[in-house]
């Protein structure tokens, strides 16, 4: 059977601020999600029997660990599906960056499989199956502009204009998210700060004033992203940036910008000091939903 092709977004954090702890250990998160144009692509086919998951990334998982594979596993449980699946991901989201890569490309299976088999779940049928996955995966099936609390799944669409000019600076990888929460709480755990969300939801004027409660920590844990931040803190005062932020617990960057030429100044001081940028811009909940899936050419 011919495969059908989606997207799947990568996402920031606009915003992020650890306010609390959670019963069962977790940290009570507060974060401004938003998505970005840069993105995966996922082909799914029917096959006889079994599920199969293949990437063309070296560190991406192809068995029954990958997200993916659990969600396509979780949805034939739920629909009662005995029929196999073929599933491809090609991958352009940095791995382990703080983008949400493995978690958007589990949550577009779940939305191509609803789709596909037309069961018309919709998110209120695949937010709990999402939240089994992993607490990202939630904020995937809405898309655009949303506040995420408790583990950061659950998820308040927001009305927010998003039209600045992105730089984003892919990470490699190498930050562990547990160890970045171990050294925050060794740092003195949640601040007594006044929230910046909740002031920037109020007046959402411009999200240059948005912290990450979490950079600190993962700066600390990684000498080379130390470096690699302070070159872009830099390039950031340089070019007139509104914004410069770690994305996630790490190791992904992004700089914010109100006009195209300032963003290219930006990617030409990181591009000079051997710093990888990637222009992109933000998607609107309404095209999340409308440039899900990528039509077959005739």
């Amino acid at each position: 059977m011919t495969p059908r092709r989606f997207r799947s977004f990568a996402k920031i954090n606009l915003g992020l601020e650890v306010v609390g702890r959670l019963p069962g250990g977790y940290h009570e998160l507060k974060t401004i999600f938003a998505t970005l144009s840069l993105h995966d692509t996922i082909d799914i086919a029917a096959t006889k029997a079994g599920i199969s998951v293949r990437t063309d990334h070296p560190s991406v998982p192809g068995d029954e660990t990958n997200l993916a594979h659990r969600a396509a596993v979780a949805m034939q449980r739920l629909s009662g599906r005995t029929g196999g699946l073929s599933i491809a991901i090609h991958k352009r989201i940095a791995v382990g960056g703080g983008l949400g890569g493995g978690s958007s490309n589990a949550a577009a299976v779940l939305r191509a499989l609803d789709s596909m088999w037309g069961l018309g779940l919709g998110r209120e049928g695949l937010i709990e199956i999402a939240k089994s996955l992993g607490a990202d995966v939630p904020y995937f099936l809405f898309g655009g502009a949303a506040l995420g609390l408790g583990r950061g799944d659950d998820i308040r669409p927001l009305d927010l204009r998003l039209d600045q000019k992105v730089l984003l600076v892919p990470g490699d990888g190498g930050v562990s998210t547990a160890q970045v929460f171990r050294r925050f709480a060794e740092d003195g755990g949640p601040s007594e700060a006044r929230s910046r969300i909740d002031a920037f939801l109020r007046k959402p004027l411009t999200p240059g004033r948005l912290r990450n409660d979490l950079e600190r920590a993962a700066i600390e844990e990684s000498p080379a992203l130390a470096g690699v931040a302070r070159r872009i803190r830099r390039a950031a005062r340089v070019s007139g940036a509104i914004q410069a932020a770690m994305s996630g617990s790490g190791s992904s960057f992004f700089l914010l910008f109100e006009d195209a030429p300032s963003r290219a100044a930006a990617w030409r001081d990181l591009r000079e000091a051997g710093i990888r940028g990637v222009p992109c811009g933000f998607v609107s909940r309404r095209s999340y939903e409308s440039r899900f899936e990528i039509p077959r050419q005739a």
